[in-house]
């Protein structure tokens, strides 16, 4: 056959056509493994990747010089990459950067490029990969890029740029990522605004059952509502009820609203209202939880009278209710009940940190009733000697007896630690601590060697008789 039919067989259609296919595979494994990807089946896409490469691999191979070549170069690179064949995938991505003539395959060689630094955990080799493509034409690869910097800035520890690349970046994996090192840089309000977004997105793009629905509706209930953020974690609760009302979480959901209406009250009354609703739902599968609430509601309700007890119903309204302004009041209240008392101060004290717009007011009260107040000077930043006397004389004022405690310190050298911003434990040691210690032997009561009744002593060995049907032990030896 002579070459000038062979080269014409060559540039035949059915020739083109040979390549054309290989490459249309390579490019639907490519869509299978995006697809796997957007599903979260991160095995599927690594297997589709890695067939996509494969197949753009012998369109390489087989034809260097056609127009197909350095899309099937890119493609062979980005599979590679994301399969976890970085070490594979650097040589066709570098080339494929220095010599593809369109710009959407070098970004998609430099994004490729990049997610092998960040695997192997050199986001400052990524950080030049993703400078241009930050900046790209193209609103998908631009975000990837976003998403991918902020990976890369996470790594490097910079939780503050990671935030703001990831709330750049439209991917599904941004608002999440975004949450996380927003609640890794203290930024709470944030990240919980983030993750409640995210799952609003989320909500409306997938299927999810409706239990599933449920179930996540109330986990960020829970979140807003251990960030202060009552009304809204009110209607995620009311959001849960009305979907699914029969179920577990519909009927947490019903207890969880009244906790959130409780933690918005600012008056007795509106309490009590609250506790009246509460009654309806002592039966059902949230009966416990809504005991417990019944159990605190009443607490506060119906604390008794007397200066001590006035002052632990607005810090137990403060800490366990989680109802600001309701507390805010009672501080208040205590103050206006008992001027003279010590704790006037700390209690005025205490309602500033709740009353942010009163904060004026109250200071002013502070420095011309109680200057000389160990709280006032707290408040000011001054350190004062009296400081710990006070805090001593309220935790006798509470009831909160050191000479209760002694077994306690005998076996724990160390106090338990108290949460929140409560100075004195207001509650008594955990019964548990107690009954951990072992009871006091009588050998440890008096002393080792003291006398019997009988006259003898203990510091003997023992000898107890063997029983009659039992054989002499032998040597096994």
């Amino acid at each position: 056959m002579s070459r000038a039919l062979i080269l014409l067989l060559a540039l035949s259609p059915g020739a083109g056509c040979v390549y054309y296919n290989a490459m249309w595979s390579a490019e639907q494994l490519a869509k299978h493994a995006r697809q796997a990807e957007e599903r979260g089946g991160s095995l599927d896409a690594r297997s589709y990747w890695a067939k996509a490469a494969l197949k753009a691999e012998s369109v390489v191979a087989r034809h260097p010089r056609s127009r197909w070549a350095e899309p099937a170069l890119v493609l062979q690179g980005e599979g590679l990459a994301k399969s976890g064949a970085c070490d594979r995938a650097t040589s066709p991505l570098e080339t494929a950067l220095r010599a593809a003539r369109s710009e959407a395959l070098r970004e998609r060689a430099a994004l490729a490029l990049a997610e092998c630094a960040l695997a192997a955990n050199a986001p400052g080799a990524a950080a030049p990969h993703l400078v241009e493509v930050t900046r790209s034409r193209d609103a998908g690869r631009r975000s990837q890029a976003a998403l991918l910097a902020g990976r890369a800035a996470e790594l490097a520890g910079d939780a503050a740029a990671a935030a703001q690349w990831y709330g750049r970046s439209t991917a599904a994996a941004a608002a999440p990522a975004r949450a996380r090192v927003l609640l890794a840089a203290g930024r709470v309000p944030e990240a919980v605004d983030t993750a409640t977004r995210t799952l609003d997105a989320l909500l409306v793009r997938a299927r999810v059952p409706l239990g599933a629905r449920g179930r996540l509706l109330l986990a960020d209930g829970d979140r807003l509502s251990a960030a202060g953020r009552a009304p809204a974690a009110e209607a995620r609760y009311a959001q849960v009820v009305g979907l699914v009302p029969d179920s577990l979480e519909g009927q947490q959901a019903q207890v969880r609203v009244l906790r959130a209406l409780a933690a918005q009250t600012d008056s007795m009354p509106d309490l009590v209202a609250v506790r009246a609703r509460l009654g309806r739902l002592g039966q059902g599968a949230a009966a416990g939880e809504a005991r417990a609430l019944e159990a605190l509601l009443r607490r506060v309700l119906d604390a008794e009278a007397g200066e001590g007890s006035q002052f632990r119903t607005a810090e137990l309204t403060r800490d366990s209710l989680g109802a600001p302004r309701l507390a805010a009041r009672l501080f208040v209240a205590f103050t206006a009940a008992h001027p003279g008392s010590l704790f006037a101060p700390k209690a005025l004290v205490a309602a500033v940190a709740l009353l942010p717009d009163a904060r004026d007011s109250l200071v002013a009260v502070l420095d011309a009733r109680y200057p000389t107040s160990p709280y006032t000077l707290a408040l000011r930043g001054a350190a004062s000697p009296a400081f710990a006397a006070a805090e001593d004389s309220l935790a006798h004022a509470l009831g909160v007896e050191r000479a209760a405690l002694p077994e306690l310190l005998l076996f724990a050298r160390v106090a338990p630690p108290v949460p929140g911003p409560r100075g004195p434990m207001l509650d008594p040691p955990p019964v548990g601590t107690l009954a951990a210690a072992p009871p006091a032997s009588p050998a440890v009561d008096g002393a080792r060697g003291a006398p019997r009744p009988s006259g003898k002593r203990d510091d003997g060995p023992v000898h107890r008789p063997r029983p009659a049907d039992q054989p002499t032990p032998r040597d096994s030896l």
